[in-house]
């Protein structure tokens, strides 16, 4: 009998194996959520807590006779709490074509959607065409397309020069505490409609720290150590952002940029990539560099496609509105007593008093009322 429950630090070894048997490709988030697979076996108590309060990612697992079948990993996407990430759902392949993967979904659907979860999004490999297919049955729906290109480590900018980079990174900084607002509309923009309902990011989603600047190797060490930081573009005039680039460094030597241009100055995307990865190599940061980009900024496309870099990837991304009806309180309708009236006859009315008025008929046996309406009484 295969059971579900929440994963156990004594079935952490069983899981890493079970990682193994993922040959396709895999987004960077799953790839990074890997390393603290671990250590949510020592967070298992989550599953006793509201959804709102978990600090730390879920992972449940199927087990058959103490032995690990499946597996799915989920977490959060923002502080909202109201959209929910599936960063992994593996099978063994001894076990597959059981529905497990079918019965892991939902028992994440009835976990998490019972608690205020409202959406959930999967990236998942265009060559993963039994993944695309069981997220399609299960109520996901394909909303865009994803691409991953890596950076080589000699990568050389095309016709970059250093009084080139001077003049650029002069229009860039590092953002402050005070850019949470702008980062937070900035990424509102670039966003279309339906995704801004699925994610409900808020302003505290782009929280950012100040980080002294006092020499080039002390402000790497720094970066690296905070783990997430953005790169930022004002306009003068108006006082707003214009584009910005989400680092997150994995560990060192790994590191991860998403980039979001506004559609109003679409021209900079170049500029901004190229800065991006101009200041990278200026403070020594020349490991594994990946992007990421979606084909919702066309504009941010066709500038990372203009540099040659290799594709890694390619990735559908899902998502599934899972709506709850609201419980509303039955009014109990008071039965109120029918009166019936006494039994009489009907009896047929003569022609002439149907002629007459309604205010004029009149039980009467004076033949005077029943003239026209027209004549005088």
């Amino acid at each position: 009998m295969i059971k579900i429950g929440p994963l156990f630090a004594i079935d952490t070894a069983q899981t890493r194996a079970l990682l193994r048997h993922q040959n396709e490709p895999m987004p960077f988030e799953s790839f990074c959520a890997e390393d603290a697979l671990a250590l949510r076996g020592f967070t298992f108590f989550q599953h006793w807590m509201p959804c709102n309060l978990h600090f730390a990612p879920m992972a449940y697992i199927a087990k058959e006779d103490g032995i690990v079948l499946a597996l799915i990993s989920i977490s959060s996407v923002g502080k909202s709490r109201s959209c929910w990430r599936i960063e992994h759902l593996v099978v063994h392949p001894n076990h597959r074509g059981r529905g497990i993967a079918q019965e892991l979904l939902r028992y994440a659907f009835a976990t998490f959607a019972s608690q205020g979860a409202a959406h959930f999004v999967a990236e998942v490999s265009d060559q993963n065409s039994a993944a695309l297919s069981l997220l399609g049955n299960t109520g996901f729906r394909r909303c865009y397309r994803v691409t991953h290109y890596q950076v080589p480590v000699d990568f050389e900018i095309p016709g970059s020069s250093q009084s080139a980079e001077d003049d650029g990174a002069s229009a860039f900084r590092l953002a402050i505490p005070q850019d949470r607002q702008g980062l937070y509309q900035l990424f509102q923009e670039c966003l279309p409609p339906d995704l801004r309902l699925t994610y409900e990011y808020v302003p505290d989603d782009f929280l950012v720290s100040e980080v002294p600047t006092e020499s080039f190797e002390k402000l790497t060490r720094k970066l690296i150590n905070r783990k997430i930081w953005y790169w930022v573009s004002q306009d003068p005039d108006r006082k707003s952002l214009t584009s910005a680039v989400r680092v997150l460094a994995h560990r060192e030597g790994d590191f991860h940029l998403e980039f979001a241009v506004h559609p109003g100055w679409a021209h900079t995307a170049d500029d901004t990539i190229n800065f991006t990865l101009g200041i990278m190599r200026r403070l020594n940061m020349r490991g594994v560099i990946s992007i990421k980009v979606f084909d919702y900024q066309p504009h941010v496309v066709k500038a990372v496609e203009k540099l040659g870099l290799e594709r890694t990837g390619t990735f559908s991304l899902m998502a599934r509105d899972h709506w709850v009806r609201a419980k509303q309180k039955r009014s109990v309708r008071k039965e109120t007593p029918i009166t019936l009236p006494s039994p009489g006859i009907n009896l047929p009315l003569p022609a002439e008093r149907r002629l007459l008025p309604a205010d004029l008929r009149v039980f009467s046996t004076d033949p005077r009322l029943f003239k026209d309406k027209n004549d005088s009484l």
